[in-house]
């Protein structure tokens, strides 16, 4: 369970193409520390399975699609004690949820698609040295060009992107300022413990490409949030791409105030019941 995005189409040219969920999304990493736990590194990709990430609520409208996910700290250290990569941990009354909202906005008339992350530490513990991904597969021009793709960033406006001979260009960007971005083959674009710090270099081929950017924050005290955005965005050149994107940035500010409000409203932080025994079942693969 998670947040991906699988196709997106710019002008009926496709940017994304059959993505592969886990190639498409944010990521998160941080040093989990307790009283009771000690500091624990965490590494999550946009899609985990249940009950790690739990389904609190969904509302698909027209134009605007909530999502209200929560981490649930306990069962991703259950895990890694069956994997015997931790000691057993007694958790005594520690809060022990993290929850991300994501607002996603995509008008029809509008060129880009902007999506709000909101990641809110409702546990007990301090998540320090956070980080949150964004990571692209893309494939510009679908199927018959998902192997050729050339990558690029511009500095000046923080957007990286991937382009093919064409002249078609898809990028995304954040309105936190990147502390990191990379370009590599996507087989070989990695996020772990051993590699926290994305490169700040682009791959000086065509290939399979996946595009990512970093923004690092220190610590994340419980009770405190972290939000960003993204904007993505195409073009059938390089400077309506940056046009695009610039401008959805500039209209994501204007939705700031929208989507605090909405995730503090009671609606947004019930449970729906719907989702109950979905929560429970250990899922394998959840697309």
């Amino acid at each position: 369970m998670g947040f991906s995005i699988k196709e997106i189409k710019y002008k009926e040219k496709y940017l994304l193409f059959l993505t592969d969920p886990t190639n498409a999304g944010p990521r998160f990493s941080f040093k989990l520390k307790g009283k009771n736990i000690g500091t624990i590194p965490v590494v999550l990709k946009n899609i985990e399975p249940t009950p790690i990430y739990k389904l609190v609520n969904s509302r698909k409208g027209s134009s605007i699609h909530r999502i209200t996910l929560d981490f649930d700290i306990k069962e991703y250290l259950k895990s890694f004690i069956k994997e015997n990569k931790i000691k057993a941990i007694t958790f005594k009354n520690e809060q022990h949820l993290i929850r991300l909202y994501i607002d996603i906005f995509l008008y029809p008339h509008e060129p880009y698609l902007i999506s709000f992350f909101t990641l809110k530490n409702m546990s007990d513990f301090n998540l320090i040295d956070f980080s949150m991904y964004f990571v692209f597969d893309f494939d510009v021009n679908g199927l018959e060009g998902y192997d050729n793709d050339y990558s690029g960033y511009d500095i000046e406006n923080d957007i990286i992107y991937q382009y093919d001979m064409t002249k078609l260009y898809g990028g995304f960007s954040t309105i936190s300022k990147p502390t990191h971005f990379e370009s590599n083959l996507t087989k070989d674009l990695t996020i772990n413990n051993e590699k926290l710090n994305l490169t700040n270099e682009l791959y000086d081929n065509q290939g399979e490409l996946s595009s990512a950017l970093q923004i690092a924050f220190i610590t994340l005290s419980p009770g405190n949030s972290f939000q960003t955005a993204f904007v993505l965005s195409g073009g059938i050149n390089k400077e309506e791409m940056i046009r695009n994107i610039t401008e959805g940035k500039k209209r994501a500010m204007k939705y700031l105030h929208q989507v605090n409000r909405s995730i503090k409203t009671e609606q947004r932080n019930l449970q729906d019941p719907a989702f109950n025994d979905l929560n429970l079942k250990k899922a394998k693969d959840c697309k």
